[in-house]
């Protein structure tokens, strides 16, 4: 499990960094349009106990469209997004003719449309477009993974004091700080390598402050599988899950790290 687990992680690293440097912003785009179909679904899942497929398709289509606004903001109107958005689930359960669940699958779509389209697809896409965009994403994925590392090994090795075991039994206090040690050593390699004009207290803080913010995103998605009675969102990465699973602290992390680098170091 063990070894299944680090060998995905290389692999699954390997082609994301691939990607990020030689793919160019299209590149980059179909890579999250493919991460986030595959996240609609396993969200559906979540939500729905099976996959519900007019209201999955309605999400995957809309998240999509609120990605693209990212990359191309003068070809959509980001108002009939909107209204598509609300309007299509209630007009799916209308048809149904099933109020009892109507509330919980309107619900659900918009936060996953939300989650997926908005916090994670639109906000890496918005930074990969910035004038350092391709060292920014690398910075942002070298902390979240680099984090998560860290935290699963320490937590593995020496994690005795756990966190909040109603929602994550096997989340450790250590592991997460030895998540955000790794996280911050990660920073300061990339960050030097890469965006050296970023002084030294940056690196730091947004290698703790992100690190700790991408764990509230990995107790979230842990939170509505607990819901759901479930191990993991999916099966589609070996010894890790679903892309969920993968990605839960970079949907949280995206948007601080967007944020951060516009009106705190102020690029642009």
């Amino acid at each position: 499990m063990f070894w299944t687990r680090v060998l995905s992680a290389i692999v699954f690293g390997a082609i994301v960094v691939f990607i990020i440097f030689k793919g160019q912003l299209w590149g980059l785009f179909a890579l999250v349009s493919f991460i986030i179909i595959l996240g609609c679904i396993e969200f559906s899942n979540i939500a729905n106990s099976k996959v519900d497929l007019p209201l999955t398709l309605i999400s995957v289509i809309i998240a999509l469209l609120i990605c693209f606004l990212a990359l191309k903001p003068s070809w959509i109107n980001v108002k009939l997004v909107l209204c598509l958005a609300v309007s299509l689930p209630f007009l799916v359960e209308i048809i149904r003719r099933k109020p009892q669940s109507a509330l919980l699958k309107v619900s659900s779509t918009l936060l996953g449309i939300i989650y997926l389209g908005w916090l994670f697809g639109h906000h890496i896409i918005l930074l990969r477009k910035m004038q350092d965009g391709i060292a920014l994403v690398i910075l942002l994925s070298g902390i979240t993974w680099i984090g998560d590392i860290g935290a699963y090994l320490v937590g593995k090795r020496f994690g005795k004091h756990k966190v909040i075991p109603a929602i994550s039994p096997g989340k450790s206090l250590e592991g997460y700080i030895g998540g955000i040690v790794l996280s911050c050593l990660a920073a300061f390699l990339i960050g030097r390598w890469l965006l050296p004009e970023i002084a030294l207290v940056h690196i730091i803080i947004m290698g703790a402050g992100l690190t700790i913010i991408g764990q509230i995103g990995d107790l979230a998605e842990s939170m509505l599988k607990r819901g759901a009675d479930l191990k993991d969102s999916g099966s589609i990465i070996p010894g890790h899950g679903g892309i969920l699973d993968r990605c839960d602290s970079l949907i949280f992390i995206t948007p601080a790290f967007y944020y951060y680098t516009i009106y705190i170091l102020h690029m642009s």
